[in-house]
């Protein structure tokens, strides 16, 4: 079997409007495999607009510097279906994969017993920690959170990031109903680690923990964070709460993942109330050590070529504000996005930085047509190009201005596999 050539022959929702989710079903479907969602050990399930991956990050790699295996289940990949799938950030292997969906294929034949892309993968991430004997289980939810295929576990914490707006073709158009489906994740009597919301996502989300009467620990009540260094290979910052008082470098750019970091604190401080060793001296190893490719990532060193996934408001603003901070001011955009995407604060507040702007589509039948975008941003940056190809856009930037301007890859994640590929970098690793 060709692992990724079967996932991609599944309805998958992430590229096709829709989303037709019934987790009835999908409890009986599991019912094949003896509900191997009851016998996660530890699962920790996330859920939030921005910052998800970021946090299940932090703590995945600080939980296996305490010496724990650990499986993370995020979304989307990058480059290949395996990165979604780890244990001690390993990716599950191509025969691991094959197997798994070996077990689940005979179930799903036919129009009556189809499954969704994201169900089986979520399927093989329950099969292959429970095999693998994972003792933490970190689950990142993949649209929402009531409805999401994550939701069926049984957590020992829930967790929600900063919720904004994103998906409100699916999710709603108000902060409040998009907070209602994020708020979906809380279970009776398990404890809810998030930060300090926007007003009215805070009412939902405080209403909804206090009906499954599950409290709420806030992560800014727990530590504070001082950032001692900002730059582009990370932040130098000094920590003091709940877990002590001592320094730390973080591997990311940008001071947005510090209110992941905290919310991850928060997590492992709760792990260690609860019995688990989580000792001081491995949470600092752990920040250090942590992996996260497509955020603010410096993916070449010469010319400076950087590529950041946003594709909401506010992942756009973090990223105005990395580029602000780190006072790199002459750059060009390299810009491609989704249609169901918000991209007006790019449009508005990022492009008129610019010296120039090469639009360009997609690899997602969602693309915004690069024509559309054009009409819309001429009026915010009128050195506008629409590129025929990322290879051409690439090329045309380190020509064009040689290595006296920054390179800024944006506005979707589906820009990734053509922008590491053309990059000229080795793997995109060679920082």
């Amino acid at each position: 079997m060709n692992p990724e050539k079967f996932l991609n022959s599944l309805i998958n929702y992430e590229k096709i409007p829709g989303y037709n989710y019934n987790l009835n079903n999908y409890r009986k479907f599991l019912q094949n495999f003896s509900s191997p969602q009851e016998k996660l050990r530890n699962v920790i399930n996330i859920a939030g607009t921005k910052g998800k991956g970021s946090t299940a990050a932090i703590i995945s790699s600080c939980l296996r510097s305490c010496g724990y295996r650990v499986g993370l289940f995020t979304s989307p990949h990058l480059s290949r279906i395996n990165e979604r799938i780890k244990i001690n950030n390993n990716e599950i292997s191509n025969r691991d994969l094959a197997r798994c969906l070996g077990q689940i294929k005979p179930y799903i034949k036919g129009k009556n017993r189809a499954r969704t892309f994201f169900e089986v993968l979520t399927t093989v991430a329950f099969l292959h920690f429970i095999r693998k004997k994972t003792d933490f289980s970190i689950l990142e939810t993949g649209l929402g959170g009531r409805l999401d295929t994550t939701s069926i576990t049984n957590p020992i914490l829930s967790v929600i990031t900063r919720i904004g707006y994103d998906h409100t073709d699916l999710l709603g158009n108000k902060l409040s109903q998009i907070a209602a489906e994020k708020a979906g994740i809380i279970k009776p009597d398990v404890k809810l680690i998030t930060k300090h919301q926007r007003s009215t996502a805070q009412r939902v989300i405080s209403r909804a923990a206090r009906a499954k009467n599950a409290s709420i620990v806030f992560a800014e009540d727990q530590h504070k964070i001082k950032i001692l260094e900002l730059s582009k290979r990370g932040t130098h910052v000094n920590i003091c709460g709940d877990m002590g008082r001592f320094s730390a470098f973080l591997p990311l750019t940008g001071q947005h993942h510090l209110e992941n970091l905290l919310i991850a604190l928060s997590v492992l401080s709760e792990l260690r109330k609860l019995g688990y060793t989580i000792s001081t001296r491995a949470v600092r190893k752990g920040i250090r050590n942590i992996r996260l490719r497509g955020r603010f990532d410096i993916i070449s060193k010469n010319p400076l070529m950087i590529f950041d996934g946003a594709h909401n408001q506010d992942s756009f603003e973090a990223l105005y504000r990395n580029l602000d901070r780190l006072k790199i001011r002459n750059f060009t955009i390299i810009f491609g996005s989704n249609r169901n995407k918000d991209i007006q604060y790019c449009l508005k507040y990022i492009f008129p930085r610019a010296k120039e702007v090469l639009l360009v589509q997609t690899d997602n039948p969602r693309a915004r047509d690069p024509l559309e975008i054009y009409q819309q941003a001429k009026k915010y940056q009128n050195r506008l190009v629409i590129s025929p190809s990322m290879q051409t856009a690439i090329n045309y930037a380190k020509n064009r201005f040689k290595n006296n301007t920054a390179i800024v890859i944006t506005g979707s994640f589906y820009l990734w596999p053509l922008s590491e590929k053309y990059s000229g970098s080795r793997d995109g690793k060679d920082c």
